[in-house]
């Protein structure tokens, strides 16, 4: 997908910008539309807001699992994070570097490497904490009670119906 101009006007119309999309259902077209409007938006606030916590883009999800998790696999951080292992790896060894994780040979199976935050890392991901705190009281905190309920629904119901696609596609 492409990036939408940082002026936020941008609207590909109903159909959309591909071939053939003059058959798609100008309403659900316009459901799309806005819905990668509305994740490109919060992608951009949420880059902000952690870069105010010190963290790059790239390392502010995975220091969230690692507060979560503490101890964790490296092979189950990628595929928490549905990275490939090599991605991880490289992330890691430059976390390392930068003093804010440690890592180990599991002694039960030492084909297996734990990960865990340091103090320097656990403090950026409390900074990060408060970072994804303040997305979330700025948008869908801005939202009543009943419209975050729908929403919650309506997402739902989209990832349920999505889900179903994959699975049948992977059949």
């Amino acid at each position: 997908m492409r990036d939408l101009p940082h002026d936020h006007t941008h609207h590909p119309g109903p159909a959309g910008p591909w071939p053939g999309s003059s058959e798609m259902d100008p309403l659900s077209a316009e459901v799309l539309g806005e819905f990668r409007k509305a994740m490109h938006l919060n992608r951009q606030l949420y880059v902000r807001l952690a870069s105010e916590g010190g963290g790059p883009q790239g390392r502010t999800i995975v220091l969230g699992m690692l507060a979560a998790h503490e101890g964790i696999t490296q092979r189950d951080l990628a595929e928490k994070l549905h990275l490939a292992r090599p991605t991880v790896t490289v992330m890691l060894q430059k976390m390392q570097q930068g003093g804010l994780i440690e890592r180990w040979d599991d002694p039960d199976d030492q084909r297996l490497t734990r990960i865990k935050l340091t103090d320097a890392g656990r403090e950026q991901a409390q900074a990060l904490g408060k970072a994804y705190t303040n997305l979330i009281d700025s948008t869908f905190g801005m939202l009543s009670t009943t419209d975050r309920t729908e929403f919650a629904r309506l997402l739902g119901l989209l990832n349920g119906h999505t889900a179903a696609t994959l699975k049948e596609l992977d059949a």
